[in-house]
This record gives C-alpha cells, sequence and structure tokens, in this order.
C-alpha cells in the first residue's frame, strides 16, 4: 500500500466530519483503487481549491454523505503552491481497519 494512501486515510479519519478534501494531484487512479478496496470514496470537489478531491469515510458514504461533485465555496483557491496531504508519521491504519472488521485481531 502506497503511503499516500495512509495519509489520505489519516487526514479522513482524524476529520470529525467523515471527509476530507485534498488538493489536485493528491489522487491518482492507483490511490483511488486502493481507497475504494478499504470503502473509501473519492468525489472531485471545488470546495477548497479548483480540480480538487473530497475523500469520504465507508461510514460517511454508508450515511448517504457523498456526492460526485462538490461545487466552489467562499474559500475555493484557484490553486496553492504549499497545499499537500500532510503525512501521518504516527497513524495506525491497522488499528482502524481491526475496528472495522476488515482485518481480524491477533
Amino acid at each position: 500500500m502506497y503511503r499516500a494512501v495512509v495519509n489520505v486515510i489519516a487526514a479522513v479519519e482524524r476529520s470529525d466530519r467523515g471527509y476530507a478534501d485534498v488538493p489536485p494531484g493528491s489522487i491518482n487512479d492507483e490511490i483511488e483503487s486502493q481507497l475504494a478496496e478499504l470503502g473509501y470514496a473519492v468525489a472531485l470537489s471545488d470546495r477548497l481549491w479548483v480540480g480538487g478531491y473530497r475523500v469520504h469515510s465507508p461510514e460517511s458514504v454508508q450515511a448517504g454523505n457523498y456526492r460526485p461533485h462538490v461545487p466552489p465555496s467562499n474559500f475555493t483557491c484557484i490553486a496553492s503552491r504549499s497545499a499537500h496531504v500532510p503525512d501521518a508519521h504516527d497513524f495506525d491504519l491497522e488499528a482502524v481497519l481491526e475496528e472495522r472488521g476488515e482485518i481480524s485481531s491477533n
């Protein structure tokens, strides 16, 4: 699994909204496929960045919060050189997957 996938999942799981908006270039086909395998949904989102993405947690998708496109807002930026998904060094992906029942505990 790519470290970028873990970083995106960490951003979503740490959010109290059930989703995270990420800048353009953060999601490619491989990352989106790996997220989908774990139940995360990727939508196009112009909420924070034109051409950005919104990644929903499996619970958010089940609750019906997923939309294929999120329109621009008052906060939308065309570009931001410093926008990136933060590296989540201390994030325990296995614990999240275990809690969801995706993997069994030892």
